[in-house]
């Protein structure tokens, strides 16, 4: 039923419009369930965050639904206004990119900064390190500002104009409905947000200490544990 697809465009978006095609035209129905992810990406010859994006993709889009515990199915059959024209519209840029560029930009930004963060740098990371702590896990969108907020700064403590603005440019796309609702997802996993709050912990403090080598591994690895969190678990 799935073809491989051709590696000429954005590869979630070709899952995307080949299992919007097979719904179209009903050889996939309303209530039937999808393959795994894992099934799914050897059928279509693609790396599981792909199928990972299209799938969340098309759940934006009302396609389909996951239930928790059963897999993920074709939704049920109703008239449904897709939001995600506007989306892939306005930037088409898929998680798995952004956290490409994230893992190559960033380390080199906390290196700088470790070297070059002010006093008034420091305390303001050191307040939100705080501020994080004093959450509770379940408020989600509270973290993910203050993580936000947290990574700006370190970007803008390099004291470099042009790599500080690479960093806000990629920064940006967390916007999109995609890296939303995958990262949503990721946060509501129990033990997420009480690791990534040690990890930045651990960041500030090798900032903090000016020790350039640890700042730059600590940011690597913070991460590569989020987009292996986002990506790799197991379905």
């Amino acid at each position: 039923m799935f073809k491989e697809v051709q590696k000429n465009r954005k590869l979630y978006m070709l899952v995307v419009d080949q299992i919007k095609g097979l719904i179209d035209d009903e050889r996939l129905k309303c209530g039937d369930k999808l393959p795994s992810e894992r099934d799914l990406s050897v059928e279509l010859g693609l790396s599981r965050s792909t199928v990972r994006e299209a799938m969340t993709a098309l759940e934006i889009m009302g396609l389909v639904e996951v239930r928790s515990g059963l897999g993920t199915f074709v939704a049920e059959c109703k008239d449904k206004q897709s939001e995600f024209d506007d989306l892939t519209e306005n930037d088409g840029i898929s998680p798995s990119e952004i956290f490409e560029a994230r893992i190559i930009l960033e380390p080199q930004l906390a290196k700088l900064a470790s070297q070059r963060a002010t006093t008034e740098d420091l305390e303001n990371l050191r307040l939100i390190v705080e501020e994080s702590e004093g959450l509770e896990n379940i408020e989600i969108e509270k973290f993910e500002e203050l993580d936000e907020k947290f990574h700006y700064i370190i970007a803008k403590s390099s004291y470099n104009d042009v790599l500080s603005k690479f960093a806000q440019n990629i920064n940006n796309l967390r916007g999109s409905q995609l890296w939303g609702s995958m990262k949503f997802k990721s946060l509501q996993k129990e033990g997420r947000i009480s690791r990534y709050k040690e990890e930045h912990q651990m960041i500030f403090e090798a900032l903090l200490n000016r020790d350039i080598n640890l700042a730059e591994m600590l940011t690597r690895k913070h991460l590569i544990d989020i987009r292996t969190d986002i990506f790799e678990d197991i379905d």
